[in-house]
């Protein structure tokens, strides 16, 4: 047994040793080359740089290369030439001198010996290699090892999650070699706010997302490539639309700030115009517009006190970007480019025309014995006077509009991107170009963008270093009609998209005249092609940062400036074919804005280690931070459909002009230390004082501090011994932030409102400026308190990393509104109150599940969970009767249970549905839980739901084998209820017993219940449409269900050509990768509703909401 047992660990040992040995493979092959070309090829392909002094070493000298192993191509490049090498680290280092001699006629002679690691432990199955050479062995079950090597040979011992170790054998036959453990994952550097630092010293929750391989080929914006990559960032798509938002926050706070490159810019887009009789479409876009995804090297997550730094607006978390930048070296270019084709998901399936007509037979029918009292909703016997609304000829002879068919198509987007980087010691460059162009699903809505971008580092002293950063772009939109309600003018006002499901599938498009036909007061979804809504947005940002170095290694001082400008326009005009917002007249609107944020800040920062006992670092800043915009608008009605857009001064009129503009000031103090004592114990601490112009004078200052620890414990003697401990290390943090939140009307400002100025038949209307928000001294700051306690560890030498982190934020005196005195000239004034808090548990695993030579498998988990709950709400709000008063969760909603369907008997019926009245005891009408048993239906039965998931997370798995890799990336949502709008929208016995006037419905309507076709049907027959509303208001529970879902977010392979295989052009291309790409290709979900992540709120189908797109791109990237 004891021999079975050591060969099975024998085997493992060999295995061990194979991936070993094969982690320092190099595969070069090169035929009649220079000395110096092998060398750079080497270097391209390992990383590794030869350091000589010239005249040692003949780099013209030609060689040939064929060689797997690093040791052997080393030996190949240099032979024949009177040098030795060592390997130091990534550098080679090449010496005057005679080689050692390694021919197989030399004489060899035996070396024994053992290796362990740093607490003594034996390390079975590390590889023993003679440097140089093929001639190698591991260690064996005792750690012991034996090796026939030549004279002055050097042993090169290697064990994967431990640095590798070189050894001269000299004169000894006999080694202990001690491996120490590889420090990769602790020593990764984070960037934080106002530096950086390694992850072992973090005191703070901060999650980082590398970007490296996230698939951009359709992906637009930033936001798109955060969807679940971190614990504790919730991200869902808000809009799929061009350019389209995705809700982003933190632990289920506000919209967080970005931070690019050390610049606070614009979270939100900058749009002109909501929508109104002349503005056809809400577009719903992402912020950072003008950034291109390829240029952004990481992204870090601030979750928790270390937001505190920020000061105002950090309270919801912190986004730090940072962007590509140049590397020493010779210049580098590289292209990629993709293409892609979009499929939107299904939509509803709504009824034929035949189905539709004989459907609103069926429910007029039902509405008829209902209003007549006939049975089952009466005693009186069915009197055989009803008349159908379609003929059994009309029935047959209807056609079918495919509405859907004409507002969706194929979209497609083209992505190329070309960056050229490189520099030397003193010289650093980078210049990013991209071009994006995407048509999409929906008719006229696309999106084209142009950027440049640049970053440049000089050396320009021995002290001085200036780094500048330009970006510029173009992007260009065609607005489609999305949307159900567009200016607050209800179906009147509706988009393509619901006007698509709304439409009775068998009207024609034009009517007997050749003009568009219209149903209702609702625009027809195909004449919205014909609108003509363009938006243009363009911007340019400098970065401009002095670094100083004024005692080298100790003291040093940064001055940065930073400028965003950003100019938008939009040119909507509606041809008077168009019926809209029930007119058949052109209209037309006209908007331009700007707005401008400018940083300036300097800070001081003093480092010192004193010996072991403490490595201190010391940071003080001030900065001033302006903000300032300004914008136009004028609708007009009446204009040329011939020239179109643009044409004010062909209008007619009337006219309805509008501005605005606005400028704040914040100025900010702060200071932050960071004191690593003993190499265990780390303290962090800020202090930040903001000053805003938004406050009365007396509240404009207000201080935000933070305090962090962290325990390191693998470093304490208890620990340090267990071997498969790499790192473990407790945190906790206290930080406060504040926020300013109630737009720019807190303390003085004049505004105007729309109506102010009118033109209107050449009379103009003049109403004069009033102050808005004046004096009111008592409105103070919002203030966030955030709490965190965490723990990371990696362990199994760094096989499995992750943390977990639990948290509470609470937030205290909300901004808000309340009505003004009776007399008032406003007709709210801000206010302070209320309490909520946020807790919940972030958790992020990573692993390394499997490692040989040609394959490698690892594997990242994201998961979140939290919850926020009302401690006190404002003081002027009205409570409802079913609201809880305390501890009621902030996305509460309150129904009614249903248990089933009257039957026409109304055998099923419980006493208890005799306190709704007379019209919910009719056959057809849901059954109401008494849910307290005192056989009344009251408010006291209702039911609430938290509408947050129980759960969010990501999952992400990345296979390499040879030349290929697979990256499969997943994310959703568990544990949530949501309202499902198509079958509230198809499950209206109502609107089919209005007979011509009835609106298209979804194939869902076939499970309405109705005394004809359908007595067990799931859905309320026509008895809902006739009854009252039910106490307090609150609905039923039949149209909410599971929206628990699990989405496939991108399936990416590619595959790799190296220099080994691209050798036939001579290093010209020095890399070549294809890839193919599919984005959204699977969702796993049980809800039935349109889409369970877009659908955030209340509705998005019956809103007409962009669909969801499944994107199946093709690229390449070529490396010069």
């Amino acid at each position: 047994m004891n021999y079975r047992k050591k060969a099975i660990l024998m085997v493992v040992a060999l295995f061990c040793l194979n991936i070993a040995m094969l982690a320092q493979a190099v595969s070069l092959k090169m035929n009649n080359v220079s000395v110096k070309e092998a060398m750079t090829q080497l270097k391209n392909k390992s990383g590794y740089s030869f350091v000589y002094k010239v005249g040692d070493l003949d780099t013209k000298k030609i060689v040939s290369v064929k060689a797997k192993q690093l040791n052997e191509a080393i030996d190949q490049i240099l032979y024949g030439q009177d040098v030795v090498y060592e390997v130091k680290g990534k550098n080679i280092v090449v010496q005057k001198g005679q080689r050692q001699n390694t021919s197989k006629d030399t004489k060899k002679r035996k070396i024994t010996g053992v290796v362990n690691d740093a607490n003594g432990e034996p390390i079975i199955g590390a590889t023993i290699k003679e440097k140089g050479t093929a001639n190698g062995t591991a260690s064996d079950l005792d750690a012991k090892f034996s090796l026939e090597v030549s004279p002055g040979a050097v042993l090169e011992i290697s064990y994967i999650g431990y640095q590798t170790q070189e050894v001269k054998v000299g004169d000894r036959t006999s080694l202990s070699v001690t491996l120490a453990e590889n420090q990769q994952i602790l020593d990764e550097v984070v960037v934080v706010g106002y530096g950086t630092t390694s992850r072992k010293n973090l005191t703070t929750s901060i999650a980082t997302v590398k970007t490296e391989k996230i698939s951009k080929a359709a992906t637009s914006n930033i936001s798109g490539m955060l969807l679940g990559r971190a614990a504790g960032l919730q991200a869902t798509v808000s809009s799929p639309q061009p350019g389209g938002g995705i809700n982003i926050s933190i632990r289920g706070g506000g919209t967080p700030i970005y931070v690019v490159d050390g610049v606070v810019m614009p979270s939100g887009s900058f749009e002109v115009g909501t929508g109104s009789t002349s503005l056809p479409s809400s577009v719903n876009r992402a912020g950072l517009a003008g950034l291109n995804p390829n240029d952004i090297e990481s992204i870090e997550i601030l979750k928790d006190a270390s937001a505190a730094i920020y000061g105002i607006g950090a309270a919801d978390g912190v986004i730090l970007v940072t962007t590509k930048k140049g590397k020493e070296g010779k210049p580098t270019i590289v292209y990629e480019g993709s293409y892609s084709i979009q499929k939107h998901y299904p939509y509803l399936e709504v009824l034929s025309g035949p189905e539709l007509m004989n459907m609103v037979n069926v429910f007029s029918k039902e509405n008829y014995l209902y209003d007549k009292g006939q049975y089952p909703y009466g005693n009186t016997a069915y009197d055989d006077k009803w008349t159908p609304i379609f003929t059994p000829t009309q029935i047959a002879n209807a056609p079918t509009t495919d509405w859907l068919d004409k507002v969706l198509k194929t979209g497609a987007v083209t992505n190329h991107n070309l960056t050229i980087s490189g520099g030397s010691e003193k010289f650093k460059y980078y210049l990013g170009v991209n071009y994006y162009k995407e048509d999409a699903t929906v008719h006229n809505s696309d999106m084209e963008r142009y950027s440049l971008r640049t970053n440049i580092t000089s050396q320009l002293t021995n002290f001085l270093k200036l780094t500048t950063i330009v970006n510029l772009n173009q992007n260009n939109y065609t607005n489609s009609t999305v949307g159900g309600d567009v200016g607050n003018l209800g179906d009147q006002g509706a988009g393509a998209l619901f006007g698509a499901i709304f439409y009775p599938s068998y009207l024609p498009i034009y009517d007997a005249e050749g003009k568009y036909n219209v149903f209702s007061r609702t625009p027809n979804p195909v004449s919205m092609h014909d609108i003509n809504d363009k938006s243009e947005q363009s911007g340019y940002y400098m970065n401009f940062s002095l670094d100083v170095d004024i005692i080298k290694n100790m003291l040093s001082a940064k001055v940065l400036y930073g400028l965003n400008k950003e100019n938008t326009s939009r040119d909507s005009y509606i041809p008077s074919d168009v019926y809209y917002a029930l007119q058949r007249k052109s209209r037309g609107n006209l908007g331009y804005g700007k707005r401008q944020q400018s940083t300036l800040e300097g800070t001081l920062t003093f480092q010192h280690k004193f010996g072991e006992l403490l490595d201190m670092n010391l940071m003080a800043g001030m900065g001033r931070y302006l903000d300032s915009g300004d914008g136009s608008d004028i609708s007009y009605e009446n204009a040329n459909d011939h020239i179109q857009g643009s044409s004010v001064g062909m209008a007619d009129g009337p006219f309805y002009p509008t501005s605005y503009k606005y400028k704040n000031e914040k100025r900010s103090q702060f200071v932050r230390g960071n004191f690593d004592l003993l190499g265990r114990y780390v303290v962090s601490a800020s202090l930040r004082r903001d000053g805003t112009d938004k406050f009365f004078p007396s509240k404009k200052y207000a201080l935000f501090p933070s305090v962090s620890l962290a325990w390191k414990m693998n470093e304490e003697s208890f620990i340090k011994n267990i071997s498969w401990i790499n790192m473990l290390k407790l945190r906790a943090s206290y930080g406060e932030t504040g926020s300013d939140n109630l737009g720019t009307t807190l303390y003085g400002i004049v505004t105007t409102t729309r109506e102010d100025v009118q033109f209107n038949n050449n009379s103009v209307t003049y109403i004069p400026y009033i102050l808005s928000g004046a004096n009111y001294e008592d409105v103070t700051w919002q203030k966030t308190v955030m709490k965190n306690i965490g723990l990371d560890f990696s362990v199994l030498r760094d096989r499995i990393w992750g943390s977990v982190d639990v948290f509470r934020n609470d937030v205290t005196h909300l901004l808000g509104t309340a009505p003004t005195e009776l007399l008032g000239m406003h007709g709210t004034r801000p206010i302070n109150g209320g309490h909520y808090k946020r807790t919940g548990v972030d958790v992020s695993l990573n692993s390394l599940n499997l490692q040989t030579h040609d394959f490698k498998w690892t594997s990242q988990i994201t998961l979140s969970h939290y919850n926020a709950v009302w401690i006190e709400r404002m003081p002027n709000y009205d409570y409802q009767k079913y609201q809880k008063r305390k501890n009621e969760p902030m996305n509460a909603f309150y129904y009614y249970k249903t248990t089933g369907i009257i039957n026409v008997d109304k055998g099923n019926m419980p006493e208890s549905q005799r306190s709704l009245g007379p019209a919910a005891c009719m056959p057809g009408y849901p059954i109401v839980e008494d849910k307290n048993g005192d056989g009344i239906i009251d408010v006291n039965d209702s039911y609430m739901d938290n509408t947050l998931p129980k759960l969010y997370f990501g999952f992400g798995n990345t296979f390499t084998w040879k030349n290929f890799d697979l990256d499969i990336f997943m994310y959703g949502q568990l544990g949530v209820r949501k309202w499902n709008d198509a079958y509230s929208y198809s499950a209206d016995a109502g609107n089919l017993s209005r007979g011509v006037d009835a609106h298209n419905v979804g194939i869902y309507s076939y499970n309405i219940w109705n005394t004809q076709t359908n007595t067990n049907g799931h859905f309320p027959g026509i008895a809902i449409s006739k009854s009252v509303a039910l106490p307090e208001n609150l609905g039923f529970d039949y149209t909410r269900e599971n929206a628990s879902y699990i989405r496939v977010r991108n399936i990416t392979l590619g595959y790799n050509l190296g220099p080994k295989e691209l050798s036939v052009f001579k290093g010209y291309i020095r890399g070549i990768r294809v890839f193919v790409d599919f984005q959204n290709p699977l969702t796993f979900t049980k809800y039935k509703g349109y889409d369970p992540e877009i659908n955030t709120s209340s509705s998005n189908l019956t809103g007409g909401q962009y669909p969801q797109m499944r994107v199946y791109s093709i690229g390449a990237k070529l490396t010069f």
